[in-house]
């Protein structure tokens, strides 16, 4: 059910540093939850598992296989949830906290580089913005992709809700069961080339 890999046991310390896929009952992504919330929604019988981890829990009554995706057994219904605002904090979570250049994770000392530079018309929209780390951004400077020699490790897109730029923020943890979740071009899985202009 879950990925072919090696079991490893945690303590339940670290479950909160582990992370589950919450899917809605569309089985639509919903958001990402640390594995203790989604043990306490399988408990609590206000979710199933979809996929299994190959993270195993103990306590001193029981084992428990730490699940890698789960399913609301009710509908959540978000207005709005298609918003998404055009601010850095959004850039920097929908690119992973990663430059796009060279793919050092940088967190919140990242900046937004204009792939294609406003002095040459290009414009301030989530295709044309990404995060870069502060050499990466300098090295490029005011020239196109090609001028300065780099390359794009995505292209840029708009993020299609709010919900699944959360799950863009947390690409770090990105589980393979996941991927049947999680619709193409949403930039989780790992690069497979360069994009240069």
């Amino acid at each position: 059910m879950g990925e072919k890999t090696a079991v490893s046991f945690i303590s339940p310390g670290s479950m909160d540093s582990h992370k589950v896929l919450v899917l809605n009952q569309s089985f639509e992504p919903l958001n990402i939850c640390s594995a203790r919330r989604a043990v306490v929604l399988l408990i609590a019988g206000k979710a199933e598992r979809v996929e299994d981890s190959p993270r195993i829990i103990y306590s001193p009554s029981v084992a428990l296989i730490i699940p890698s995706v789960i399913r609301l057994h009710r509908y959540i219904h978000w207005p709005g949830a298609h918003i998404v605002a055009f601010t850095k904090k959004n850039i920097l979570k929908r690119d992973g906290f990663m430059c796009q250049y060279c793919g050092r994770n940088g967190e919140e000392r990242m900046t937004i580089d204009h792939v294609i530079p406003r002095s040459l018309g290009g414009k301030t929209i989530w295709e044309n913005v990404v995060s870069a780390c502060l050499p990466c951004n300098l090295k490029k400077g005011n020239k196109t992709l090609t001028e300065a020699g780099m390359r794009l490790l995505r292209k840029p897109t708009r993020p299609i809700s709010i919900f699944y730029l959360s799950i863009l923020a947390h690409s770090s943890h990105f589980s393979l069961a996941w991927s049947k979740y999680i619709p193409r071009g949403m930039g989780l899985s790992p690069p497979s080339g360069s994009i240069s202009h």
